[in-house]
């Protein structure tokens, strides 16, 4: 596990923007619970990796264009209804990713979409991993994957020739 640290977040938003700008929300997987929520991202063209997705295993929001105040942990967010959050991640469908930054003091996922909507996901837990996104199953050892880990940590794995 890496402590956040300026260098270790920039590497990990290199990461994240590399394989994620310019994709677009294409799907839900329904998680084992209302806790877990596996959405897909696509990129539609000449651009690998294409299929991403992003594991959210923490509480989670959209936000208006121009909000610059983002809660610090999951005690500062509101209980969303399963409903609720699977209407906030349609109204998002086929939305391209336009910027992707962390939380300074935690990993904090911000993607920001075309439109100017935050898709916002606590990265602050002292026990539990928040949230994973990447490319692959984790088999090949040439994937991309970042990870919020536990007490505000984050790790990260890229192919070599990045």
């Amino acid at each position: 596990m890496i402590q956040l640290n300026a260098e270790h977040i920039k590497y990990a938003e290199k990461i994240l923007s590399h394989i994620f700008i310019g994709s677009q929300l294409d799907g839900v997987k329904f998680g084992p619970g209302p806790a877990a929520l596996l959405i897909r991202f696509e990129h539609y063209g000449n651009h690998s990796p294409d299929q991403l997705w992003l594991n959210i295993e923490s509480k989670w929001g959209v936000y208006p264009k121009n909000t610059y105040d983002f809660p610090n942990s999951e005690n500062e967010m509101s209980e969303l209804s399963e409903e609720h959050e699977y209407k906030l991640i349609f109204e998002l469908r086929r939305e391209k990713v336009a910027n992707i930054k962390l939380g300074k003091l935690a990993p904090h996922l911000h993607i920001e979409f075309e439109s100017g909507k935050t898709l916002f996901v606590n990265g602050h837990h002292h026990k539990f991993e928040c949230w994973q996104a990447g490319d692959g199953l984790g088999y090949s050892g040439d994937e991309w994957l970042v990870v919020a880990t536990p007490g505000d940590g984050i790790s990260m794995w890229a192919p070599q020739s990045f």
